[in-house]
């Protein structure tokens, strides 16, 4: 449609121009013709109603036709398979176990396996979307694993869920004793281990919904097709006699296959008041901490994790640079070499890659649409309610209508923000955030700690940074503040007073110091001790997991080891990280900032766990770099 049209009334534009535009007519959708007959049949109620409203919702509908009767397709999804895992139903055709069951050693071991196929699919389940496979455990022989009867229909595997480790004597010697050794005893046996962490696994029976809590675990992945069953069977022993030695009991091993993978894929909006109908929608281009980026060279996307002041340049001149903080993956498509500022060859990042856009764009459409509909149905009850009362206004009519006067007004802004989007959005070279201004080559052999050293920093465009006010957390709208307490401190919300801004705008005050990491802030509702943090990144915006408590060590399958931090995916809050989200900022919900996400260990479409580096240290680089640094008032140790 002509932008001109955009604006006007569909009760100002006559019978025959509104079948031009294709809102009337043999040619209109039923739907669309249907409303526009409604809002022209009631010009006092929907008298407010555009062309662009109207339009917006038949765009969405004419380009996502149905398939042809008789088409073959994929099954619709169910709309909450991603975020909330529940135990499949052994007779369901769409679960693994129907894959299974016409296997007759589905229940048996069959070698090479040590374990059955059924244990193999369903251990992990709940963990992720897309549950890695077991490979052995330690307690096979007096833990259990619960498998359907003959003739049961209806059995429900347990659903997982993966914590952290803390205040146990693992602690105390996990890094200086434990892990250095299981590493030595693992090259020593050829073991080519991906990944050594620790967790701890809660088990939900659906008959009864309760939650229990396993031993700790040291959890192991070694690279895909690298390792057989019986290898790390035989290994096994060796890692149960160094936890024995480090007077370490009780202690489960358990293997894995899996590979660490990088989650690479005008001036910015001022964040909006969550009472705007914009709130949330207007993320993807405002100047809240979780910015989403992407090389535009070939649209690699990212998060910026945070902004910091230059204050003096290297040379010690003043500077009023502000640069902001990613990963080096994310700002290089070469991660191997050094690379500092060349205005010959420059490397430009944008705000939203093309995908990124694409779906704030559809967002933005997707709430014009519902505005509309909900206004036209509105308008409906309150004719029928104006009908019936006998033309006396009552307390239920007042509130319908001051209701639809909200509803018009929320939706004329909500045309406006997508107008602005359209207009100065789209063109990427609108969307210019800066120039890749410091980007190291990736690398894990820094200094003795084997962090992985995975940053750039950006000098970003100033005029981009006019409604930019510190290193703050835009929440959105998924989630109000309630629901973000209860999330963050299941218990403590009211025992130690913990809140969430009431404007969902959490500032990042520090980097957790290296001391407080390891100590929990809270617990769950069975007493256990518990971390959660956040994040809000490109892909999968915001997300809550379960801070693990102990590093991780991993190894590439060229044998180069690094030291990580740690999440696992929450109890029924979907994955933490995807593809997209490197770079995010790990916070708690006190705004302390944990670390920076660089990578996961996906499984198809869905990750199970996320790499990071914990944020004091990659300050304590970054002020090498950039000795002068104002870090917007945050504070940090360095040790």
């Amino acid at each position: 449609m002509n932008r001109e049209f955009w604006s006007k009334k569909i009760v100002e534009l006559s019978e025959e121009q509104l079948i031009i535009l294709g809102y009337l007519g043999d040619n209109a959708l039923p739907g669309i013709r249907d409303m526009v007959k409604k809002i022209r049949a009631d010009p006092e109620r929907l008298g407010s109603v555009t062309c662009f409203q109207v339009d917006c919702l038949m765009r969405t509908y004419t380009s996502a036709q149905p398939p042809a009767q008789g088409a073959v397709g994929p099954p619709p999804t169910s709309p909450t398979s991603q975020s909330f895992p529940t135990s499949p139903v052994v007779s369901e055709t769409e679960t693994p176990f129907s894959q299974l069951s016409n296997n007759s050693a589905t229940f048996t071991v069959v070698a090479p396996d040590l374990i059955s196929q059924f244990e193999i699919n369903f251990w992990y389940h709940g963990i992720s979307g897309n549950p890695p496979k077991l490979l052995y455990r330690s307690d096979f022989e007096t833990n259990h694993f619960p498998i359907p009867g003959l003739g049961d229909r209806f059995f429900r595997v347990p659903t997982k869920t993966a914590y952290g480790v803390f205040g146990t004597p693992l602690n105390e010697v996990w890094d200086t004793t434990v892990a250095p050794q299981i590493q030595a005893l693992m090259k020593s046996h050829g073991v080519k281990y991906s990944s050594l962490k620790t967790a701890r696994f809660s088990t939900v029976v659906e008959e009864n919904g309760k939650e229990t809590f396993g031993p700790v675990v040291v959890w192991i992945s070694v690279h895909p097709n690298t390792t057989s069953a019986g290898a790390v069977r035989d290994v096994t022993p060796d890692v149960l006699h160094i936890l024995n030695d480090a007077k370490v009991t009780g202690v489960v091993v358990e293997w894995y296959e899996g590979t660490v993978e990088r989650l690479d894929g005008p001036p910015l909006m001022s964040v909006e008041d969550k009472t705007s109908p914009t709130f949330g929608l207007n993320h993807p281009f405002n100047a809240g901490l979780g910015i989403p980026i992407a090389r535009a060279s070939d649209d690699a996307q990212g998060t910026i994790t945070l902004l910091f002041k230059e204050v003096k340049t290297s040379d010690g001149h003043p500077s009023d640079r502000i640069l902001a903080l990613t990963n080096k993956h994310v700002a290089s498509l070469d991660t191997t070499t050094h690379y500092d500022y060349d205005a010959v060859n420059p490397q430009s990042i944008l705000v939203c890659g093309d995908r990124r856009f694409g779906r704030g764009f559809e967002e933005i459409e997707d709430a014009v649409n519902t505005g509309l509909r909900d206004a036209v149905r509105l308008a409906g009850e309150l004719k029928d309610l104006e009908a019936k009362s006998g033309g006396q206004n009552t307390r239920v009519i007042d509130r319908r209508k001051t209701a639809l006067d909200n509803m018009h007004q929320d939706n004329a802004i909500l045309q406006e923000l997508f107008d602005e989007v359209d207009l100065k959005w789209r063109d990427p070279n609108k969307r210019k955030l800066g120039e890749v201004h410091w980007a190291p080559k990736i690398s894990v052999g820094v200094d003795d700690r084997h962090y992985t050293l995975d940053i750039a920093t950006l000098a970003i465009d100033e005029e981009k940074l006019k409604n930019f006010t510190g290193n703050i957390v835009d929440l959105g709208n998924q989630y109000n503040v309630g629901q973000l307490e209860d999330r963050f401190w299941p218990v403590a919300t009211f025992r130690q007073n913990k809140t969430i801004p009431a404007d969902l705008q959490l500032p990042i005050l520090r980097a957790m110091p290296r001391r407080l990491v390891i100590n929990p802030d809270t617990e769950d509702k069975n007493g256990e001790p518990l971390s959660i943090v956040g994040k809000y990144g490109n892909t999968t915006k915001l997300t809550l997991g379960n801070y693990s408590g102990m590093d991780a060590y991993t190894c590439t399958e060229f044998g180069l080891e690094s030291r990580e931090v740690v999440v696992y995916n929450s109890k029924g809050a979907g994955d933490f990280s995807a593809k997209g989200d490197s770079g995010s900022l790990i916070f708690t919900g006190d705004g302390d900032g944990l670390a920076i996400l660089h990578s996961g260990m996906p499984r198809g479409m869905h990750n199970h766990v996320t790499y990071a580096t914990p944020l004091w240290w990659v300050f304590k680089k970054l002020l090498e770099r950039y000795p002068s640094a104002e870090l917007y008032g945050m504070e940090y140790t360095l040790e």
